[in-house]
């Protein structure tokens, strides 16, 4: 037993405030972040639009290394539905889209993109983020920009309560406000790299019942250690939130290092599938000569 014994203390000024500001802490939340050398994707990038015609953006890599990193961590793509966790058996990647010349922010959904190549995640997401920018998605005008736009905050906070509840409790998706299944997928890519911004931490959002909120800031050359070599290489500095309830310290370990694995060297997943070889690759070892019979 514990001989130590805890005493009174008086607080003042900023400590009384902050004692009627706050509460105990209930959010159970993990935050990190970690450096990427982006070098080879860049090369990547180069390759996929030589061949493929399209060059995708490093956020979409990094939604697509997300996506992949769930399919090897299933665990974390999950969401808590009557206190109880339920996997999904596809990463649907929501990945957030500004709209109105940056004056608000909807996003898109590319459903199962653990399966897809990057190559088909950003050519579902340009010609979705288009329809969304042009005024054609139906979810955004109807819910987005007409009901949550006409409502006060007390009547939104009732009505998207009501809308998740609907759409995870009791699996009925509202379709009469534009509404469509799983409207925020099962995790959350961001970007705030064109705000000038290096490391951030976003928020989980508490309708989308997602559980993990990834956030890419900005690409900057930094000086780093490469076989004992001082050498300036592209940094991307990522970050995430995560919800502790699905996910310990050795699970997001293990999406950390598969991300890693995939931003430092995207030849390695994607390659074969899209037809691009990896130029650092060894050759393959000549077969032994045939013995003579």
């Amino acid at each position: 037993m514990a001989e130590g014994k805890y005493h009174r203390t008086a607080h003042r000024g900023f400590r009384r405030i902050a004692k009627a500001f706050w509460s105990a802490p209930r959010e159970g939340l993990i935050y990190g972040h970690a450096e990427l050398d982006v070098s080879k994707l860049r090369r990547f990038q180069e390759d996929v639009e030589r061949v493929h015609g399209i060059r995708p953006s490093v956020g979409q890599f990094l939604g697509r290394a997300v996506a992949h990193a769930l399919t090897v961590v299933p665990e974390g793509n999950a969401k808590i539905i009557w206190g109880r966790a339920y996997l999904k058996d596809t990463v649907d990647v929501y990945f957030q889209v500004d709209v109105e010349d940056g004056k608000d922010l909807s996003g898109v959904v590319v459903p199962d993109t653990g399966s897809k190549t990057v190559v088909e995640v950003a050519r579902i997401l340009r010609e979705r983020a288009e329809r969304l920018r042009s005024g054609g998605d139906e979810q955004y005008e109807k819910t987005q920009k007409g009901c949550v736009g006409r409502l006060p905050s007390f009547a939104i906070r009732w009505l998207l309560g009501a809308l998740t509840f609907l759409e995870y409790n009791l699996g009925v998706t509202p379709t009469f406000l534009g509404a469509r299944p799983e409207p925020f997928g099962t995790v959350m890519v961001t970007n705030v790299s064109s705000f000038g911004i290096d490391v951030a931490y976003a928020p989980l959002v508490p309708v989308s019942r997602v559980p993990m909120v990834v956030l890419m800031g900005r690409v900057v050359d930094k000086a780093v250690v490469v076989d004992g070599e001082v050498v300036v290489r592209p940094i991307l500095t990522a970050s995430a939130t995560f919800d502790h309830r699905l996910l310990d310290g050795n699970k997001i370990g293990k999406i950390v290092r598969t991300v890693r694995a995939y931003m430092e060297n995207p030849y390695s997943v994607e390659g074969e599938a899209l037809g691009i070889p990896d130029p650092d690759a060894s050759p393959p070892a000549a077969p032994p000569p045939a013995e003579a019979s």
